[in-house]
């Protein structure tokens, strides 16, 4: 068991210095390390901390108090959009966020005045503040991106920005408006 485990620990090694990036479950644990590849410093998602492919992200990661993270699914008009609770869900690469088309949608009301941050596509950890109206019409262009629509009718979203699967992570106001919105970088 000793000689497996050591066997194990030297492949990983050379792996790592060699720069492959290896998938797939490991016994970091048991060795006192972090499970994780450790290539991300934010978690990873589902509920359980496991994906279906096996791998182990660890526990789900927790919003701050007042914050949700959705994922639009129609945008109506530049006042206002439609989209569902994105739930953490664990994947090879660490958690991402997203909904099902059967989960249930929720109107979301989209003031003036939203404090509005887009993801660059320089990474993550990188927005840019916009204001209302280039909010609107990046939501809904990456929206009908993501399901095909013609772009003869939706020019596509150009740099220094992207779309990143439509998943923001927002605040609301006591009267139901969303207060801040920020896209969610992913890969």
């Amino acid at each position: 068991m000793i000689a497996t485990r050591r066997a194990v620990g030297a492949v990983a090694l050379l792996a790592a210095l060699s720069g492959i990036a290896a998938c797939g479950p490991d016994d970091s644990e048991e060795q006192g390390a972090p499970a994780g590849s450790g290539a991300s410093a934010t978690p990873s998602a589902s509920a359980s901390g496991a994906s279906d492919s096996g791998e182990d992200c660890g526990k789900p990661p927790k919003l701050p108090v007042g914050h949700t993270r959705v994922k639009v699914t129609l945008m109506r008009d530049s006042g206002g959009f439609e989209a569902a609770v994105a739930e953490p869900h664990c994947t090879p690469n660490d958690w991402i966020y997203g909904a099902d088309e059967t989960d249930p949608v929720k109107h979301y009301v989209l003031p003036e005045d939203v404090e509005a941050q887009l993801a660059l596509m320089d990474g993550p950890g990188q927005w840019k503040r916009v204001g209302h109206e280039e909010l609107a019409l990046h939501i809904d262009r990456c929206h009908a991106q993501e399901i095909g629509a013609p772009t003869d009718d939706y020019p596509e979203v150009e740099p220094p920005f992207g779309c990143f699967g439509n998943v923001y992570e927002i605040t609301v106001g006591a009267g139901g408006e969303v207060r801040t919105i920020k896209e969610i970088w992913s890969v």
